[in-house]
């Protein structure tokens, strides 16, 4: 249970991943760019790679106080959510909520 209560913690106090963290990604040998941009109250990390001869965009929304609220791959037309802070907060108070109705905690 304590599992429920520590990825709540995390999902409503920590950063998870800041734009910081992401920069040094420019270093590796596939990255090509990094860019930082401001849209629609967020900032936005878009860093493009080389993933065995295709082209891969990440895209990481960030709150103005560094924190993940989601990232994205777009690979070729498709658009794969990686991470969506908001629906994780969502399943794990879910879950909490019902072993907490079943007494298991």
């Amino acid at each position: 249970m304590s599992a429920y209560i520590d990825k709540i913690y995390e999902l409503t106090a920590s950063a998870i991943l800041t734009p910081a963290n992401l920069l040094g990604n420019i270093k590796l040998e596939n990255y090509s760019e990094i860019k930082y941009y401001k849209k629609n109250n967020e900032l936005i990390c878009k860093m493009t790679s080389n993933e065995e001869g295709e082209l891969v965009e990440y895209f990481y929304q960030f709150d103005f106080s560094d924190k993940l609220k989601r990232a994205i791959i777009l690979f070729e037309n498709e658009e794969i959510e990686i991470f969506n802070r908001e629906n994780e907060l969502n399943a794990s108070l879910e879950e909490y909520n019902k072993l907490k109705s079943k007494n298991v905690i």
